[in-house]
């Protein structure tokens, strides 16, 4: 993750092959979820009324995402194991100054 974010709110899905895609369609490869949890939506929701209170026109809502490679134990089936984690900016810091007013 990039220094300009934080650690959020985490949850986990996952990505299976799509066994109804039809030979040379245009569906999808893989098919999934990803559960989001209260944490992350409250996450959101605060960054969305934060940037409410001062509008940024470059304002995004982001959810990081990673993947692993894994082996279902029951069916042996493989498939993608996702964590997301709600993308927090870091706050910037007051700089130092050498000339300090207070």
């Amino acid at each position: 993750m990039s220094d300009k974010y934080e650690s959020g709110p985490k949850s986990t899905g996952g990505l299976w092959m799509n066994r109804n895609k039809q030979p040379n369609s245009k569906q999808p490869d893989m098919v999934g979820n990803v559960v989001i949890t209260s944490q992350q939506l409250k996450a959101l929701i605060e960054q969305h009324k934060a940037n409410v209170a001062n509008p940024d026109p470059d304002f995004e809502l982001k959810l990081d995402i990673a993947s692993w490679d894994r082996v279902a134990r029951q069916t042996s089936q493989e498939y993608k194991y996702l964590s997301t984690e709600v993308s927090v900016k870091k706050k910037a810091g007051r700089p130092k100054d050498d000339m300090d007013f207070d």
